[in-house]
C-alpha cells in the first residue's frame, strides 16, 4: 500500500511539474518594435506549443516572479540563426537569457549551437542598474574578459532618466565618455522619449549635446512611432525641432510604413513626402515586398523603382526542414538569374553546412550559369 501511494505521489508530482513547465514558457511570431534598450523584450502574435513546432517563434521563458528568464528565435525545438523576420533593432543574438540579482538585471547571449557569445560588437554581458523599485537606470556592456566594452553603435553605456511615469531622457556613451546617437546613422543624442500606457515609445525628440531641442544634419528634430492593436511598428513619422514635417534622418522621407500580413510578417515597406505622396528611400528602394513561408521564413525579397519597375528579385531557399539556408538566387523580369549588387555582383549564393551545424561552413558565390565566382 506505501509503494502504492509512493507511486501515485511520484506521478502527481511529476505531472504538477510539467504542468508548471509550460506554464512558465510562452510562445510569439514576433518581437515588438523596441528603438530603445530601456524597453523590455515583449512578444506579439501569440501562438500556442503545438504551433510552435512548425513555426518561427521565440520562446519566452519565466521565473517563479514572472520575470522573463530567456527569449530564443526557435524553429520547433531548435534554436535558429536570423531568418529574413526582422523585428526590431534590439534583437542581437538567436538567445539571450536574463538573471536578477539585487539592483541588477544580466543579459547574456547565445548562438544556435546554444553556446556563450559575444553579439553587436564586443557585448558578452549587458548590465542594467535598477533603483529599488525595479526601475531600469543605465546599462553598460563588458567584453569576455569582463572589461569595459562597446557595442557595434561605439556605445558602452546608456543612462536614463526618469522624468514620470510615461517621459525620460536618454543619454549614451563611448568608452571615452563621449555622448553617441540612437544608432550612427540615426543622429538624435541626448534624446527625450515619450511612452503610452502600454509601454510603447510614441515620441523621440533630439535635444543635442547641449541640452536643447536641435535638428540634426538632415533636418530632423523629433520622430513619432505608431503602433497597430497587434502591436506591429506600423509606421513612422518625421518633424523638425519645431513639429514641422520634414523629410529626414537616414530614410529621408516624412513617413515611413511597414505593411503586414495576419501572421505579424513585414511583407511591405514604403515611404511618403511631407504632401504624402509617395517617395524613394534614400538608399533608392521605392517600395520593398516580400513573401514568407508557413514555417515564416522569409522566401523572397522584391524592389521597384519610383516607376513599379521591379529592380531586384532575390529568392531565399531553405533545407527541408526549415532550419539552414541554402540559397539565395537573383532573377530578372523574365526570370533568369542575373548578378544583383545586393549579392556582392552574384547571381546565387549557395550555403553548405556540415552534419549537425547551423552555421555555414562555406559559402559558395556562383554566375548566371551557377558557375563559382573565383574559385579556391
Amino acid at each position: 500500500m506505501k509503494i502504492k501511494l509512493f507511486v501515485c505521489a511520484v506521478f502527481t508530482m511529476n505531472l504538477m511539474a510539467s504542468t508548471l513547465m509550460a506554464a512558465e514558457a510562452r510562445f510569439f511570431r514576433h518581437l515588438k518594435f523596441r528603438e530603445t534598450p530601456f524597453s523590455s523584450y515583449q512578444g506579439i502574435h501569440p501562438i500556442n506549443q503545438q504551433q510552435a513546432q512548425t513555426t518561427a517563434h521565440y520562446r519566452f521563458e519565466y521565473d517563479d516572479y514572472q520575470r522573463i528568464t530567456s527569449i530564443a528565435y526557435m524553429l520547433g525545438d531548435q534554436i535558429i540563426n536570423d531568418n529574413g523576420n526582422w523585428d526590431t533593432f534590439i534583437w542581437f543574438a538567436p538567445k539571450v537569457t536574463i538573471s536578477y540579482q539585487p539592483n541588477q538585471e544580466i543579459h547574456q547571449y547565445f548562438n544556435a549551437g546554444n553556446q556563450r557569445i559575444s553579439a553587436h560588437g564586443a557585448v558578452y554581458t549587458a548590465t542594467y542598474q535598477l533603483d529599488k523599485q525595479g526601475k531600469r537606470q543605465s546599462l553598460a556592456f563588458t567584453n569576455e574578459n569582463k572589461e569595459a566594452s562597446e557595442n557595434a553603435w561605439g556605445i558602452h553605456r546608456y543612462q536614463w532618466q526618469h522624468v514620470n511615469q510615461q517621459e525620460l531622457i536618454e543619454k549614451r556613451f563611448s568608452l571615452d565618455g563621449n555622448q553617441q546617437p540612437i544608432r550612427p546613422e540615426f543622429k538624435f543624442f541626448e534624446t527625450h522619449m515619450t511612452f503610452d500606457d502600454l509601454g510603447q515609445l510614441q515620441l523621440m525628440k533630439n535635444f543635442g549635446l547641449d541640452g536643447k531641442p536641435t535638428n540634426n544634419d538632415s533636418g530632423a528634430g523629433m520622430d513619432r512611432i505608431f503602433y497597430d492593436f497587434a502591436g506591429n511598428f506600423q509606421r513612422w513619422h518625421v518633424f523638425d525641432k519645431d513639429g514641422h514635417p520634414v523629410e529626414g534622418n537616414r530614410p529621408m522621407v516624412h513617413i515611413g510604413e511597414h505593411l503586414y500580413d495576419e501572421f505579424g510578417n513585414k511583407i511591405g515597406l514604403r515611404g511618403f513626402d511631407k504632401q504624402g505622396l509617395p517617395k524613394t528611400f534614400s538608399w533608392g528602394e521605392f517600395l520593398i515586398k516580400r513573401s514568407f513561408d508557413a514555417s515564416g521564413n522569409q522566401t523572397a525579397s522584391l524592389v521597384y523603382d519610383e516607376n513599379m519597375q521591379l529592380v531586384s528579385n532575390i529568392k531565399i531557399e531553405y533545407s527541408s526542414d526549415g532550419l539552414k539556408r541554402t540559397w539565395l538566387k537573383s532573377f530578372d523580369t523574365s526570370g533568369k538569374l542575373t548578378s544583383s549588387a545586393n549579392l556582392g555582383g552574384a547571381a546565387a549564393i549557395n550555403y553548405k553546412y556540415e552534419a549537425d551545424s547551423l552555421t555555414p561552413h562555406k559559402i559558395i558565390r556562383l554566375d548566371e550559369q551557377l558557375k563559382p565566382i573565383n574559385p579556391s
